[in-house]
């Protein structure tokens, strides 16, 4: 059975936006002696929209939350960040829906190996059984993909914003930082419902290519290696079997790559937040 996420889902794909509507997070009231390391994590931030927005030839990858997490924790182990963040309930919350989604998502991909393995081993055999019953599998874990896709953007940007809303600050500073923060864990959020929602569609395109019939509707084709697809059917069935365990290695190749990167976003994910923890509960 696919894995599920702890809060709660609903349907559809997040549009890439920014908490504070998709500007540069750095405010005109910040002085001209911001910290290097605020800036460092504002420079990440503009990254990650960037991409976000045109993931380009790379729809797949975690590279820039991985950057921008690393930053991050650095700038939560400095004394600014201390006073910002002495009160960080919500931003606690909102790294917690991001590990909490991170670890569904290896869960998730955990199932479509499993799944890409038996219909690789169907469509060879031509086992008709044992192909409609792995492609309906995997279609189920492109389904919950794409929810937990939509989950992971609205409560981490709900987190954010209740963050900014119910704190006070005694300097700009402490302001940009907690800003800065909250941008972090909404923006982060979004990009990685972009990756969990592509790696559902590329996960439904191998099941519907790998599926003898195709009468069912088309659905919204992924990013992925876009120009390699042929707007023709295979004129035979040995040509539909070789574009079917073509788009499955491929599959299975995304797979490989990305249990590497999302466990490492994971692991700093935990880390970000244990370091916001100690912000929050500090020891003596």
């Amino acid at each position: 059975m696919a894995p599920t996420m702890t809060v709660p889902l609903s349907p559809g794909r997040p549009a890439a936006r920014s908490l504070m509507g998709g500007g540069h997070v750095r405010s005109a009231s910040v002085p001209c002696h911001t910290h290097p390391l605020l800036m460092d994590v504002d420079d990440q931030l503009l990254a990650l929209r960037s991409w976000t927005s045109n993931p380009g030839q790379n729809p797949l990858s975690l590279a820039h939350v991985r950057a921008l997490l690393c930053v991050l924790d650095e700038l939560l182990h400095l004394p600014l960040a201390q006073g910002a963040l002495v009160a960080a309930d919500s931003l606690l919350d909102g790294f917690l829906v991001l590990a909490d989604a991170f670890g569904t998502f290896l869960a998730a991909l955990l199932a479509l190996r499993q799944h890409a393995s038996e219909l690789h081993a169907a469509v060879r055999r031509r086992d008709a059984a044992k192909l409609a019953s792995a492609a309906r599998a995997q279609r189920q874990v492109g389904k919950e993909l794409e929810q937990l896709a939509a989950a992971v953007a609205r409560e981490a940007a709900r987190c954010a914003r209740a963050s900014l809303a119910s704190s006070t600050y005694s300097a700009p500073a402490e302001l940009e930082v907690a800003r800065t923060v909250a941008e972090a864990v909404n923006d982060t959020a979004v990009a990685s419902a972009a990756v969990f929602s592509e790696v559902g569609a590329v996960a439904d395109a191998a099941a519907a290519l790998a599926s003898p019939a195709s009468s069912s509707p088309k659905k919204r084709l992924p990013l992925v290696n876009a120009s390699s697809r042929s707007s023709k059917r295979p004129a035979s069935e040995e040509q539909r079997e070789a574009v079917a365990l073509g788009k499955l290695l491929e599959l299975e190749q995304c797979i490989g790559e990305l249990e590497s990167e999302s466990e490492k976003v994971f692991r700093s994910l935990v880390q970000t937040r244990v370091s916001l923890l100690n912000i929050h509960t500090p020891t003596f």
